[in-house]
């Protein structure tokens, strides 16, 4: 599986920004699925009362703006976990640096 975790700086869920402490992004790809999944796990400075719902989440990392949209699957004020439900706009791709598994001999 090849997989990427980015530092998130600050969140925008539905248009509002939150009150961040930060937050992480991890991309990650299986071999048998051609698809990215994605997954953010984001804390706030402050309650957040956030229902668990579809939605459009815009990430700032300091490696870059990413977008898409995703469910909130947990809340517990402070900390919320959302899935990607689609494209991640802003991400690259993987490089072989980012593979966790060894090179097939062949």
């Amino acid at each position: 599986m090849q997989h990427r975790r980015f530092y998130v700086t600050s969140l925008v869920v539905d248009g509002k920004p939150l009150p961040s402490t930060g937050g992480d992004l991890v991309v990650a790809k299986r071999p048998e699925n051609p698809a990215v999944d994605w997954e953010l796990v984001h804390q706030t400075s402050e309650d957040v009362q956030l229902e668990p719902a579809p939605c459009a989440l815009d990430i700032a990392t300091p490696d870059g703006a990413f977008s898409g949209p995703a469910l909130l699957v947990r809340s517990d004020g402070r900390s919320h976990v959302f899935r990607g439900a689609g494209d991640l706009e802003g991400f690259g791709g993987f490089d072989r640096a980012d593979a966790n598994e060894p090179e097939a001999d062949g």
